[in-house]
């Protein structure tokens, strides 16, 4: 009889009553059998909890209290994961349809994969637009969203999310699975739509300087000479076109 892969999904969130509903809905609603759900609150003041605790029955495991931040309660979450492979749908991010999940399986039973990444959905306003995701490489941004990528549970079990990137802990955990040489796979499945609203540039630059801290540990030789530059060059384009309040 064919194996058949399970999955735990993981919601991480922090004072977003509005949007948190359609997050679980979007969950709840996926047909494929074989996985839990596991919401990890960061001790919210303005009534995510008490929504969250009318959805308890459909939660293997959730809480709410005080954390470190995104990352670390991305973490909690590993730390209750059963399932064997792991995907984060946070606050405000739905899937894209009802049969991601199913359509995902198929591609992990027919092959050995560490992480299976597809496409989004996204858009500031409006209907959203497909952004497909780039084939697997070394890159210093991210070339897929997280909100589409699965990874197995037993590698981020191993290698949790490190809490010293304060935006860019996805980006290191990605990117030193590649250069270690896990197995990376993109498929043809939109996965999830991306709440995308903007963020500010003071935000951005914070982010990308984080990238910075990744690359300067990670790479070596002329790929890290080379992001580094691209990095700054974009640091220093925004900066000259979009000049920051202060």
């Amino acid at each position: 009889m064919e194996h058949k892969c399970t999955f735990s999904i993981v919601t991480v969130s922090y004072n977003c009553a509005g949007t948190i509903g359609k997050t679980i809905e979007s969950v709840m609603r996926q047909d494929y059998a074989g996985k839990e759900y596991i919401l990890i609150d960061g001790g919210s003041t303005d009534g995510t909890a008490e929504l969250v605790k009318t959805h308890r029955n459909d939660f293997s495991y959730w809480c709410s209290e005080p954390d470190g931040g995104i990352y670390q309660g991305m973490n909690k979450g590993i730390a209750q994961a059963q399932g064997e492979w792991i995907i984060f749908m946070n606050a405000g991010d739905t899937f894209a349809s009802t049969h991601v999940l199913s359509d995902i399986a198929s591609y992990i039973n027919k092959g050995e994969y560490d992480i299976v990444y597809g496409d989004i959905l996204t858009g500031k306003n409006g209907t959203p637009k497909l952004k497909p995701a780039s084939e697997p490489c070394n890159k210093q941004r991210m070339y897929f969203c997280h909100q589409a990528a699965f990874a197995r549970t037993a590698l981020l079990k191993q290698m949790p999310f490190d809490t010293r990137f304060n935006m860019s802990a996805d980006f290191h955990f990605f990117k030193r699975c590649y250069l270690s040489g896990y197995r990376f796979r993109h498929v043809p499945v939109t996965v999830a739509v991306y709440d995308s609203h903007g963020v500010s540039n003071r935000q951005r630059i914070k982010g990308l300087r984080d990238n910075i801290r990744v690359i300067r540990e990670l790479d070596k030789g002329w790929d890290k000479i080379k992001f580094l530059l691209k990095l700054y060059y974009v640091i220093g384009w925004i900066k000259l076109t979009k000049p920051m309040s202060h």
